[in-house]
């Protein structure tokens, strides 16, 4: 016979031993709601508003979709997935997710700017209407059998000071397999995601940086057209899209 004290802390080995045995940190699953939001120089996006970019050209955003792939939570909890594939539409605000995932504490997002290349590679007519990848988003680019990865569109005045009609447009849309690029992002403190709750997690595009990054900068009055054929225009954009990227 052991010792009644030495099967109590048998016992509390146990208790103890079996969180070890499941992924979470805790029994149980939460939910996650993603936001996708759009800010200009910390201030909430507002689409056709008047900005000032980097080169002091005002800047008028008219459109800015934009795909995001494979979206994961990261940590000591494991790696939960999100999403799998989502098309999100800053034009008229943020764009919110809601999954369910196992309760734990995750440290970082993982996320492909774009459509991963086997699903970019897909058939639209495949999909139903509402879903993310359906030909009825406009976003599919018959011509190369495959989807705009962003589309950022507006209009532009190389005159800070002016105030008449601004008619000179861009139109960047980046796309094909090229553009696809995958990116991690810390968060500032630890995610906890408890069971029963929901955890609010926050990617921000600062569309400001979307012109500049710390080695290059983008002239939108001389590059300011890529729908697939302008490759190098498209890579140094998708470049300052990512740089942009902050988790909160």
């Amino acid at each position: 016979m052991y010792p009644k004290n030495l099967l109590y802390a048998y016992a509390l080995i146990g208790i103890c031993a079996l969180p070890a045995c499941h992924k979470g940190t805790s029994y149980g699953e939460g939910m996650v709601r993603l936001h996708v939001t759009g800010t200009w120089e910390g201030q909430p996006f507002q689409a056709s508003q008047e900005h000032h970019d980097v080169l002091n050209h005002r800047v008028f955003v008219d459109g800015l979709k934009l795909y995001l792939s494979d979206v994961q939570l990261k940590g000591p909890s494991g790696q939960e997935d999100l999403l799998e594939v989502g098309l999100f539409n800053l034009t008229v605000g943020e764009g919110v997710s809601l999954v369910k995932v196992p309760a734990g504490t995750y440290g970082s997002l993982l996320f492909g700017l774009g459509v991963r290349p086997d699903l970019n590679m897909s058939d639209p007519s495949q999909y139903a209407a509402g879903h993310p990848l359906s030909v009825s988003n406009g976003t599919y680019w018959t011509w190369a059998s495959g989807y705009r990865f962003v589309m950022f569109d507006g209009r532009f005045d190389t005159d800070p000071n002016g105030t008449g009609t601004v008619l000179p447009t861009f139109s960047i849309h980046s796309g094909k397999n090229d553009c696809y690029t995958t990116a991690e992002r810390l968060a500032p403190s630890p995610i906890h995601v408890e069971p029963g709750d929901t955890t609010d997690v926050y990617l921000n595009f600062a569309v400001d940086r979307f012109f500049y990054t710390q080695s290059d900068t983008i002239d939108i009055s001389t590059d300011n057209q890529s729908h697939g054929e302008n490759l190098t225009l498209a890579l140094r954009f998708t470049d300052c899209f990512v740089q942009s990227t902050t988790l909160h």
